[in-house]
């Protein structure tokens, strides 16, 4: 659990006390490939650390999977927009191989916020970028081309590419598997 702590405090620091309030609401959650962590309709109030492995969040629409995220090691994953509202998630989320996460109730991490600036501070920061990620990633589809898309994609999240299946990858980007291939095979 020392890795989820080290990362907790590269994005804001947090005490010692806090870190062991932290280490007491933590559990260990191991799935399999093509374990659910996030199922539409199931209501979840945990947030995962992917501590190793990697999971894909997806949406059904029409029968047909469409990605809307990947998981890798040392990201934090929720349906958090189900849990604030205290809905049922409308999404999935899927380990893509073996995957280990630290998991902790967002229930009883706000508690200890709220006992504790530092962690009140840490969970701001968590969220600003969280919200921070997906606006980009809204925008992206607003300003950017499919192939600039890919691009960024290179850049940014190469895991994606090295990992994940190419009509995951498409579905993510919002295009076909053929318009993939044809993107990869061009010379930027």
């Amino acid at each position: 659990m020392s890795k989820i702590i080290r990362v907790l405090n590269s994005i804001a620091p947090i005490t010692e006390n806090d870190c062991a309030s932290l280490v007491e609401i933590f559990s260990t959650t191991k799935l399999s490939k093509g374990e659910y962590w996030i199922r539409e309709g199931k209501k979840n109030d945990r947030v995962a650390f992917v501590e190793e492995g990697y999971m894909r969040k997806y949406y059904l629409k029409d029968g047909k999977e469409l990605t809307d995220f990947f998981y890798f090691e040392n990201d934090f994953s929720a349906d958090l927009p189900s849990i604030i509202t205290k809905t049922s998630p409308q999404g999935y989320i899927v380990a893509m191989q073996e995957t280990t996460l630290i998991t902790f109730s967002y229930y009883d991490f706000d508690r200890l916020c709220k006992s504790s600036l530092a962690l009140e501070h840490l969970n701001r920061v968590i969220l600003e970028l969280t919200f921070a990620r997906f606006y980009k990633r809204a925008v992206s589809f607003i300003q950017q081309t499919a192939k600039e898309r890919y691009h960024a994609l290179l850049i940014e999240n190469p895991k994606v590419i090295q990992m994940a299946a190419q009509y995951h990858i498409a579905s993510y980007l919002g295009i076909s598997p053929q318009h993939l291939s044809r993107l990869r095979s061009e010379k930027s």
